[in-house]
């Protein structure tokens, strides 16, 4: 008893030292915290897929700024290098054009297939969102509690970063459906968003971004026992359809 009661306060300095952390490097260009940092060693053990939307011959959403692909694959990069800093083993869908099939059913298909034969704990699929009038990150998942709490710790942090007020919500991705474990899908921004889209080029912007969803994706592992009676049952009626 003693051993696991200094297990769950060494956890709970980490996180609290990590979400200290979070407020300074936001604050600032300095950059993430060291590799030595109290957080070190903390997922060693874990598996963390990463899967940044579209990518190859697929180039996403497009403005005359930006490639919605490049944006979420630098920030899959930066949310990787942070979690391998925790001892994680993370795994990246695709780093390089030439791997992805051109079909599209085939390349949502094979990624999805793929995802699940890594036995990971988790998955994170990073998208950059357009449409009129839109801006800030939002947070999306399918089904099940472990994903919708996952979702809510990402979203808060984004939230409080940037300063918006979008909702986490149901959405019907073939990824986040045939996913066998908790899935998210991080909608970063609104490249459409005039000052928002400019924001989400810039790199001391993406590396707030993967911070923000790093202190989230430790926030889930570190918090991850909630008793099931901590949250409503989805609503059917929030379901997106994608």
């Amino acid at each position: 008893m003693q051993k696991a009661w200094r297990t769950v306060v060494a956890v709970a300095m980490a996180l609290s030292a990590l979400l200290m952390g979070v407020r300074v490097w936001s604050a600032g260009p300095a950059g993430p915290p060291p590799a030595a940092a109290p957080y070190a060693g903390l997922l060693a053990g874990r598996t963390v897929v990463i899967d940044p939307g579209h990518g190859g011959w697929d180039p996403g959403a497009m403005t005359r700024r930006a490639r919605e692909a490049d944006i979420n694959l630098a920030i899959a990069e930066m949310l990787r290098r942070l979690l391998v800093g925790t001892g994680a083993r993370v795994l990246l869908t695709w780093s390089r054009a030439r791997p992805i099939p051109t079909h599209r059913k085939y390349r949502v298909q094979a990624r999805s297939q793929w995802i699940n034969r890594q036995h990971a704990d988790l998955l994170v699929d990073i998208h950059t969102n357009v449409g009129s009038g839109g801006v800030g990150p939002q947070v999306f998942y399918w089904d099940g509690l472990p994903s919708r709490l996952l979702a809510d710790a990402i979203q808060e942090e984004l939230s409080g970063f940037t300063r918006t007020h979008r909702r986490v919500t149901r959405i019907d991705q073939y990824v986040l459906r045939h996913s066998l474990i908790p899935a998210v899908n991080v909608e970063v921004g609104f490249l459409s968003h005039a000052q928002e889209g400019a924001r989400l080029t810039a790199l001391q912007y993406q590396r707030d971004l993967a911070w923000c969803i790093f202190v989230g994706v430790l926030r889930w592992f570190v918090g991850g026992a909630m008793p099931p009676e901590s949250l409503p049952p989805p609503n059917p009626a929030e379901l997106l359809q994608r």
